[in-house]
């Protein structure tokens, strides 16, 4: 199952209300996940990051609204990897952070890095097929972030940008000319950003050597504790009209049916409950809208309404009729 953050998903939706577009449809479109938007932890199904995007894309007639997202991100926005690359000495040490917890952020792609004594190679490859939008995040915003965090003196102009994408209309193409000031590759064998190799050794505003280290300790430690129960949470998220049974999330995850049990045993949980709180969540949400009890038994993929109100008044002691006069009131 690939995701994305919490942090990148609900920037995007902020990003996205800042361009005029109504809150109330945005969540929509995320449907009953839209619940999940506060939780740090939480990860979002990539296609969630697509409909967004391509939503955007056709509402403001902006084929480059990638671009404009990643320039409006702030490292913090990167959740821990962020924090840890704004106290990092220079940006080859904030490149090293990144290849190792990029999935702390989302488990799209791969970050490659190739050099020579001259010039450097900063690759992005999809582990899955997407579109242009997130390339061109990526790209600026770490563009952005080089830009904002060097020192004043370093040279951060880019000598290539090779992009998988077709070239954009001319008025799009004014953008990316705009945002990377160097020749553009369209409908290039890769996403690469190139640049001088003396450019890693550039220093940033606020190295912190301690605290990087600390930083870096805690997130080893949450990405291990966390990243496959984080991704079986966006599949099962993902899946909810027709929950799949655990051999089916073992098989998506790449792991056999009883590893996978084992996994979740050794973190004190199992799938049963991670299905079953995620069914509560968003029952409680979709109920608080005003829908029906037959409507949300669908949505969440019980056999029967009946079914549902049982696990409802478990839950919170109320049927879910009792429940929203409850709230109502």
């Amino acid at each position: 199952m690939y995701y994305i953050s919490s942090q990148i998903i609900r920037s995007l939706v902020h990003f996205l209300q800042a361009q005029g577009l109504e809150d109330r449809t945005l969540t929509q479109l995320l449907a009953s996940r839209a619940y999940y938007l506060d939780e740090s932890r939480y990860r979002f199904p990539v296609e969630d990051y697509e409909t967004l995007m391509l939503f955007a894309q056709q509402q403001l007639q902006c084929d480059h609204i990638g671009l404009k997202f990643g320039q409006s991100l702030k490292a913090q926005s990167w959740g821990l990897l962020g924090h840890l690359a704004l106290v990092s000495s220079s940006l080859e040490k904030v490149l090293q952070h990144a290849q190792k917890l990029n999935t702390s952020v989302r488990n799209v792609g791969t970050i490659q890095l190739h050099r020579n004594a001259e010039l450097s190679q900063l690759s992005w490859h999809a582990n899955t097929p997407v579109k242009h939008y997130m390339v061109d995040e990526l790209f600026s915003s770490w563009l952005c972030f080089a830009k904002h965090c060097c020192q004043q003196n370093a040279d951060l102009a880019l000598t290539k940008v090779q992009l998988t994408r077709q070239q954009p209309s001319r008025h799009n193409l004014k953008a990316y000319q705009t945002v990377f000031n160097c020749q553009i590759e369209f409908a290039a064998p890769n996403n690469s950003l190139w640049f001088k190799t003396t450019l890693l050794q550039s220093t940033l505003h606020s190295p912190n050597a301690e605290l990087e280290q600390l930083l870096l300790a805690q997130a080893k430690n949450f990405t291990a504790a966390t990243d496959q129960i984080d991704q079986l949470n966006a599949f099962i998220a993902s899946q909810l009209t027709n929950p799949p049974t655990l051999e089916q999330a073992a098989q998506q995850l790449g792991y056999k049916k009883r590893t996978l049990q084992r996994y979740l045993t050794a973190h004190q949980c199992s799938y049963s409950s991670l299905l079953d709180d995620m069914r509560k969540y968003q029952a409680k949400l979709l109920i608080q809208q005003g829908i029906t009890a037959l409507e949300v038994a669908n949505k969440l993929g019980f056999s029967e309404q009946s079914a549902l109100q049982r696990a409802f008044k478990r839950w919170y002691g109320l049927t879910p009729k009792a429940f929203f006069k409850e709230f109502k009131n």
